[in-house]
């Protein structure tokens, strides 16, 4: 039986720019937090190799110690790793394959796939690898395996980067793969990369053995097709494809023998928890409350990226609450976000008077309640706010 890790997609110094510097910084080093987490539970249980299946750099251009040190990683697991190079990462030269470390691997541990050719792993085991050569390719990366005659003992297990033709869509050069390759080079298994959410595919026969693995750790909101983070896939931006589950993911592969079914388990690896909830409408202060409270509660907050989107209407008191709420984000979260656009505020009957005792701010509050009726979003939502700060201001003044 052989046993091994899969991964792909790791964007090692991914370009991230939507956050303010520091939480950008944290959010790549939490990059390398995860890979040593995946590094730790090949080693825990015992597996025999790790097959990076492409983009375990953002690019070409990632700088000196970001090369180091994900050679470094890697090179100290007690099993060997093999890396694909894939669309983020080709095999162009120049680029951070052609400068040390890695222009120096030895062959100790660390492998790079620089040629379309078979690997032998051990006896009766190959690797069949398609590196990448450029970021974008009409031709199908493992067209090769052609050339390379099956055996009725070798377990043979197929590396690619790109995205499975599983429907007539998808970009021509985005390295497209015949959706049964698996079936026309008698492969056991096709670790490819590329697709950043864990997907599995039947060969003709009904047995999965086509596997994207995930991302090793989340690159943005789950769900959302914008690019949150700053990061943009060369694959193409806005696809469902690029749009991961929130959390990261190893594949652990167990294959007994040639022709057995491949036994898939997934395992989380992830540093960071990206969440972005859209459930929270909100009516009184009781129910803001109820969020605060949970928001406040919730584990590993540390570790969490929360957004909220929250709906609803809330009386004047009950909306500067909310102050506690972003208190709680900024100051416990990795990172929290409010999106209040659909919230409004509705002062009561004895807000209003609070605020038209005050003179002046009740000529000001008669021209705002009028703006609120506006048919424009954006002049009522600004509208809602200045009454807002001017009942505020009365309960300062009073």
């Amino acid at each position: 039986m052989v046993s091994f890790f899969h991964t792909a997609d790791l964007h090692l110094g991914m370009r991230v720019t939507r956050f303010n510097p520091e939480t950008c910084n944290r959010i790549r080093e939490a990059r390398f937090i995860a890979l040593d987490n995946l590094l730790k539970k090949a080693a825990e249980l015992r597996t025999d190799f790790l097959i990076i299946a492409g983009d375990l750099f953002d690019d070409l251009e990632v700088d000196h110690l970001t090369a180091r040190r994900a050679y470094e990683m890697l090179e100290s697991v007690p099993i060997p790793v093999y890396i694909l190079p894939g669309n983020h990462d080709p095999l162009m030269p120049g680029g951070v394959w052609d400068r040390p470390p890695w222009s120096n691997l030895t062959d100790k541990g660390l492998y790079l796939f620089r040629e379309r050719k078979p690997f032998e792993v051990a006896p009766g085991l190959l690797l069949l690898p398609c590196p990448v050569f450029r970021r974008t390719s009409l031709n199908d990366p493992t067209a090769w395996m052609t050339e390379c005659s099956a055996s009725d003992s070798d377990i043979r297990i197929g590396i690619a980067h790109g995205s499975l033709k599983v429907r007539d869509d998808l970009p021509a050069d985005d390295h497209l793969i015949a959706r049964y390759a698996v079936d026309d080079y008698h492969l056991d298994y096709l670790a490819l990369g590329h697709w950043h959410s864990r997907r599995s595919y039947p060969d003709q026969e009904g047995v999965e053995r086509i596997v994207y693995p995930g991302v090793h750790e989340s690159m943005r909101f789950p769900g959302s097709l914008d690019s949150r983070s700053g990061w943009v896939p060369y694959g193409g931006a806005g696809r469902q494809e690029f749009v991961d589950s929130g959390k990261g993911e190893v594949a652990h592969v167990r294959i007994r023998i040639k022709g057995s079914t491949p036994e898939v388990q997934p395992l989380e690896t992830n540093h960071l928890i990206w969440e972005q909830e859209e459930k929270w409408e909100l009516s009184s202060e009781e129910d803001l409350a109820r969020l605060i409270q949970q928001v406040a509660t919730r584990p590993d907050f540390d570790r969490r990226l929360l957004r909220l989107q929250l709906t609803g209407t809330l009386n004047a008191t009950a909306m500067l609450r909310l102050d506690a709420l972003r208190q709680i984000l900024t100051d416990r979260y990795f990172f929290g976000e409010l999106e209040e656009t659909n919230l409004h505020v509705q002062p009561t009957d004895e807000e209003v008077r609070e605020v038209a005792a005050q003179g002046v701010l009740a000529r000001v509050l008669e021209v705002l309640e009028q703006e609120v009726n506006d048919q424009d979003p954006d002049v009522r939502q600004i509208a809602e706010r200045a009454i807002l700060v001017l009942y505020q201001i009365a309960k300062e003044t009073k």
